[in-house]
Order: structure tokens, then sequence, then C-alpha cells
């Protein structure tokens, strides 16, 4: 995923010095909820509910919420959302 389609989607650190994502499956996940989200799969405040919820749950298991686990809550909220289908 190129730097200049992020650039206008809040919340999405840009650092012409670093890559967006570390892994490509942490691309494919992003890209994966945004394209559900466009065909009205889940609203973004359904999104951010069950991104918040995931984030939460690792928190309370111990994860020291460095930011290197930010796309394994992403992807768990995915599969949070689309296993409720």
């Amino acid at each position: 995923m190129k730097h200049a389609a992020l650039r206008n989607l809040p919340g999405i650190p840009m650092d012409a010095d670093s890559p967006v994502f570390n892994e490509p499956w942490e691309a494919r996940a992003f890209a994966m909820a945004l394209a559900l989200h466009e065909r009205g799969v889940f609203t973004w405040p359904q999104w951010a509910e069950a991104l918040s919820r995931q984030i939460e749950l690792a928190r309370a298991a111990g994860d020291e919420d460095l930011g290197d686990t930010y796309y394994q809550h992403w992807l768990r909220a995915l599969e949070s959302l689309v296993s409720a289908l």
C-alpha cells in the first residue's frame, strides 16, 4: 500500500523514513477492514468499538502497549466483527 493513499486517513501515522506496516499481513488486515467498511459490512463507530475492545483486552492480559502489537489488535477486531455476521 502506498503512503500517498494513506495520507488523508485520520489516525494513520505517516513517517517518510519508515514503513507504515512492518509486515505484509498488517497491510492486508488494514486493507480488508477498509474494504469491508466501504461495503457496509460494519460502520466506522462499530469498528472503533471493536478495536478499542481488543486493545483493552490485551492490556488486561498484560500487553505493554508499546505499539508493536497494534495490528494484532486490528486483526482480532476484524475477526470479531466478521465472526458476528
